[in-house]
């Protein structure tokens, strides 16, 4: 007898049943692809500027998801209203004497660990003065490039100034509220008060005006590309020569004007905030993650697609 004819009536073939009882591809590629996932993480930590950029995307993201789950209904409260609509009458009852005072609930879980990246980024950017002194010092030495607008160099110029004298404040303060910088210097400097609030205020006003150059330059970068655009349409009317891909360039301009000015858009609510006596009106966890995470998402992205 065959072998065939030793399978019985409906029993699935050799081949058949080694088929069934293989792993999907879907799951054996799961090891794959979390080593994947881990080396492109590390690439996009280890570059220029990453791990900044990532742990802000994930602190702004954290405090997004925070507001969120505080604004979200208890299970008790989602309990009470489902049962509400089912129309279960419970039996009323005489309510006590006394009132009962639940304890204060803590931070949750993900309003603690975006406080605690918050942190983090804090003491990173103890090193910032380091790359800020190198692009000063770069632009105080050259000077403009060769048929550099001479208005967007000093907007640069006033911008980096800005970021030094908040990055430097900045830095006082943390190492001031951890008595690393004696409090007594700034108590000299701020009428014998040795808190560290108005330092921050003044780190944040420097914040302020850095995020404010940047819709200085964007308009004048219109007002630039506006004028080159004019000169080219004059020059293809008069019949001269010109370059080709002009239109693919233009294209690449104007979407990195348009982000550029969706960055400086998302921060500026976050400097007012901290960086006037008022703050900005409304104010709360959820804009400051929905702001933060916008301004920074973009160049996350941006390495995170360098990493293939």
């Amino acid at each position: 007898m065959s072998d065939e004819s030793k399978i019985g009536p409906g029993a699935p073939a050799a081949n058949e049943a080694s088929k069934e009882v293989a792993p999907p591809k879907s799951l054996s590629s799961i090891p794959q692809s979390v080593d994947r996932l881990i080396l492109r993480l590390h690439k996009l930590l280890a570059s220029p500027g990453g791990l900044s950029s990532f742990l802000g995307t994930l602190n702004y993201t954290l405090y997004l998801l925070a507001y969120l789950e505080s604004k979200a209904p208890s299970p008790a409260k989602l309990s009470k209203s489902f049962l509400h609509l089912l129309n279960y009458k419970r039996q009323t009852t005489k309510p006590p004497t006394t009132t009962l005072v639940s304890p204060t609930a803590g931070p949750s879980p993900i309003a603690s660990l975006g406080g605690l990246l918050s942190k983090a980024r804090t003491t990173l950017r103890l090193f910032s003065l380091l790359p800020l002194y190198a692009r000063l010092r770069s632009l105080l030495s050259s000077g403009p490039k060769p048929g550099e607008d001479g208005f967007l160099y000093c907007i640069a110029l006033a911008q980096c100034c800005a970021y030094v004298a908040y990055q430097a404040l900045e830095n006082i303060a943390v190492l001031a509220d951890n008595n690393i910088f004696p409090k007594s210097m700034i108590a000299r400097f701020n009428k014998g008060d040795a808190t560290t609030s108005k330092v921050y205020r003044w780190a944040y006003r420097a914040w302020l005006t850095g995020v404010s150059c940047d819709f200085v330059r964007l308009a004048r970068e219109a007002v630039v590309e506006r004028q080159r655009r004019a000169v080219r349409a004059r020059m293809a009317d008069e019949g001269k020569a010109v370059a080709e891909g002009q239109n693919e360039e233009d294209k690449a301009v104007d979407a990195k004007w348009w982000k550029d000015l969706l960055v400086a858009t998302a921060w500026f609510p976050m400097a007012v905030n901290y960086g006037t006596e008022t703050g900005f009106p409304g104010w709360n966890l959820g804009m400051m993650g929905l702001c933060g995470l916008v301004g920074t998402y973009g160049r996350t992205q941006q390495l995170w697609a360098a990493t293939k």
